[in-house]
């Protein structure tokens, strides 16, 4: 991999000590799947067993110094008063650094003339169609035939602030959002740009409906029906052919397997099998939803 940053660098732009041989490829909280030399970050004992679980351990990380001799010997420790601040201005610095390519544009795509498209770090396919109004930020891809509705916002930055000893951080957003061959994006849905660690993905011929929001980091597979103001939280993993109902919630870091169904208005906060069905607030198997209907109906007869 390609050495992102040096421990010189890092010592300039943060104002400490950090040895000048320490070689950065990527930056990357824990809990999520890495490769090469990856700066973290350790805030509190409690997510110890988050770092030793990891498929690989980070190669430094930035921790508060009494955690110093409770993580294995092997990661190079920068010890900090408040790690979160100095990881996510680290994270600030290097997404702000880095460039975009000039827009490509196919000449079989149709772009109203209305809309507005950055003018680097954009990728459109043969035949897209981009109707009035749509916006689409840089780090964004579209794949052939992908639709974008009237008013939809592609690739704008989400709702990642940090509160820190210095005050709230909000992070740059240095990924990507990748919609697949066949996407359609429904009138004023927002589609938030991903992180470097994590893009944000629409799997092939998957459609949304009117003003749903797709956080950064959320993933799904192809041809997954997604209905009006339904909100996927951020890093929500969602398989192929799922339905997730009007008004349905899903929320962070939840996986939902093939062909499962999330019903109207539904909340859901735990995983869901493939081809199971939830229902409610707080989502359960909706079987079990509707035997609770009935007993509470019967309650009150």
């Amino acid at each position: 991999m390609t050495i992102l940053i040096t421990g010189e660098e890092i010592s300039k732009v943060l104002g400490i000590a950090v040895p000048d041989d320490i070689e950065i490829d990527q930056l990357v909280p824990l809990g999520y799947p890495f490769q090469g030399r990856v700066l973290s970050f350790l805030t509190s004992e409690r997510y110890i067993s988050l770092l030793l679980k990891s498929s690989a351990l980070p190669y430094a990380i930035f921790l508060l110094p009494e955690l110093k001799e409770k993580v294995p010997a092997s990661i190079i420790t920068i010890a900090v008063d408040d790690p979160v601040w100095f990881f996510y201005s680290l994270f600030n610095y290097l997404a702000l650094k880095k460039e975009h390519i000039k827009t490509y544009q196919s000449p079989l795509a149709k772009i109203h003339s209305s809309a507005v498209i950055s003018s680097v770090g954009v990728h459109i396919s043969d035949g897209v169609i981009v109707e009035p109004r749509a916006v689409i930020m840089p780090g964004v891809f579209l794949g052939e035939d992908v639709v974008v509705r009237a008013g939809a916002v592609i690739g704008v930055d989400g709702f990642e602030h940090k509160r820190t000893s210095k005050g709230i951080l909000s992070v740059v957003h240095d990924g990507q959002v990748r919609l697949e061959a066949g996407v359609e994006v429904g009138p004023n849905c927002t589609v938030i740009k991903g992180f470097s660690y994590r893009d944000t993905v629409l799997g092939g011929f998957t459609k949304l409906d009117a003003m749903v929001h797709f956080a950064h980091c959320a993933q799904c597979g192809e041809e997954c029906l997604i209905a009006a103001n339904a909100m996927i939280a951020g890093s929500a993993q969602i398989g192929s052919s799922v339905w997730i109902g009007p008004s349905a919630s899903v929320s962070s870091q939840v996986k939902i397997g093939d062909h499962a169904k999330v019903t109207l208005g539904a909340v859901v906060t735990k995983d869901v099998d493939s081809y199971q069905q939830v229902s409610g607030n707080f989502a359960v198997p909706h079987q079990m939803f509707l035997k609770h209907v009935i007993s509470v109906s019967r309650g009150k007869s």
